[in-house]
């Protein structure tokens, strides 16, 4: 099995250290803290410098074992979508690993930054981050109208439908802006267009999916009968919140404010 986390956080004050991150989430973080320069490895999903120079060996869930052992690295973080199959085997040739699992709040995002400040080396300037971000949230809640409570779904995938269900970070995002997620009582994110008409929300959310999210946008605008239709709220929000840091999940909050409470 993978190292626990405190065997990692170990090597995290050498000298020259080598990370391979696994997730885009962890990349980002990486970079917000201002470890990028420990960065060898990461997968092709991650947003990096081009002058870092950073070699791409994995994707979201297949990972190249050997372009890892080649780069030679201190440590490899994993996200939550990486098989422990592939830790396990990375252990086994010697290489250090720890797995932060998919974070389920912005307080879970805050400590799993702390957790790479500690393992980079990086301490002081994630807890600047937190420190920061968590400022920022109290400010921009400020904003919400505690007097409502829209009703939102939050589309995360069509075909089969998939929404933001409690357990998720994607689920806090409305909390965190003072609406009230339609699938708060699900307890599977596959869902169904009947579903989301009987509880006919204030708003709808589409995350992502390019041109496909682009049809779906329309697709909800075209039924009348729904609320957040007549209402013309029914809004697109970016890919790049699927991997935050405390810095852009607060940013997501603070455009999910908006979009809930303007006239």
């Amino acid at each position: 099995m993978f190292l626990l986390l405190s065997a990692a956080v170990c090597i995290g004050h050498a000298a020259d250290l080598r990370i391979v991150s696994l997730a885009a989430s962890i990349t980002q973080n990486l970079y917000l803290i201002g470890a990028n320069h420990e960065i060898v490895g990461c997968t092709r999903f991650c947003i990096t410098q081009p002058e870092d120079d950073i070699a791409v060996v994995a994707d979201a869930v297949n990972v190249n074992l050997e372009k890892i052992v080649a780069l030679k690295p201190d440590v490899v973080v994993a996200g939550g979508l990486t098989s422990p199959k592939i830790l396990d085997s990375l252990n086994r040739m010697g290489i250090k690993t720890t797995s932060l699992p998919q974070p389920q709040n912005f307080e879970e995002i805050c400590r799993q930054c702390l957790t790479l400040g500690e393992i980079s080396g990086q301490t002081e300037e994630a807890e600047a981050v937190v420190n920061r971000a968590k400022a920022r949230m109290t400010e921009v809640q400020k904003r919400i109208d505690r007097t409502k409570a829209p009703s939102v779904f939050m589309e995360i995938g069509r075909n089969p439908l998939y929404a933001a269900i409690p357990g998720s970070f994607m689920h806090d995002y409305i909390v965190q802006a003072g609406g009230r997620n339609i699938a708060e009582k699900l307890d599977n994110a596959s869902t169904s267009k009947e579903f989301v008409l009987l509880q006919n929300p204030d708003v709808i959310f589409v995350v992502g999916m390019g041109i496909v999210g682009e049809e779906e946008i329309q697709t909800w605008k075209a039924i009348r009968s729904l609320n957040a239709t007549r209402k013309g709220k029914v809004f697109p929000l970016d890919q790049y919140i699927c991997s935050p840091t405390p810095e852009t999940f607060v940013e997501t909050v603070d455009t999910i404010i908006s979009y809930l409470y303007q006239p």
